[in-house]
């Protein structure tokens, strides 16, 4: 039975996800302008010298290249995470995964440059809200000892930081929905080509 729902499970399309995944040629860039990184942080004729090298390649290197590199956002993420899972890493590896499942639903298929922009900012508000969930979970959890218990002064400052990240939360998806409603209504763009023939 469970072999036969298998086969009849369509096959994949390939959605936003995809778009997040890097490329081979991407990825080895990457790894080169890092390494040229770690020596600029060494300091010294040897620091320099690697620095004006990362400065040319990165010149050179392609906008994705570009973006991933210069992506705090993402850095942020994995920071977020890491403190959220506690040390589990199925939870560290689940959580980055259901990130990645986010992007693809909420910005769907072939989304504009700002329905992305905007995706990864509802996704990155999501995380934060769920962080402190699980902070004000565990302070008011009758579990926990009282000596992981936080003062009843930063307990209300937990609870204001909630808040702030779940309006953040909403405000993004509400300017998600509304770009995605003037792109609807928006007349469609017409292109008027006109071809002079010459008679000779």
């Amino acid at each position: 039975m469970l072999e036969a729902n298998a086969k009849a499970k369509p096959e994949h399309t390939p959605g936003a996800l995809e778009r997040y995944q890097l490329p081979v040629e991407v990825q080895e860039s990457l790894e080169e302008l890092r390494a040229l990184s770690r020596k600029a942080e060494g300091g010294g004729a040897e620091g320099a010298e690697a620095r004006k090298e990362l400065r040319r390649k990165l010149l050179e290197a392609s906008p994705a290249v570009v973006a991933r590199a210069s992506d705090i956002g993402c850095k942020s993420q994995h920071l977020l995470i890491g403190t959220a899972s506690g040390g589990d890493p199925l939870t560290e590896l689940a959580l980055s995964g259901r990130l990645d499942m986010m992007r693809e639903e909420v910005a769907g298929e072939n989304p504009t440059p700002l329905e992305v922009l905007l995706t990864e900012r509802v996704v990155s508000c999501w995380l934060l809200v769920e962080l402190f969930d699980r902070l004000m979970a565990a302070q008011l959890s009758k579990d926990t000892p009282d000596e992981k218990r936080v003062t009843e002064r930063l307990l209300r400052h937990y609870l204001r930081w909630q808040e702030s990240a779940n309006s953040r939360f909403l405000a993004a998806v509400r300017e998600l929905a509304r770009l995605r409603k003037l792109e609807a209504t928006a007349p469609p763009v017409q292109v008027n080509t006109q071809v002079n023939v010459l008679g000779g």
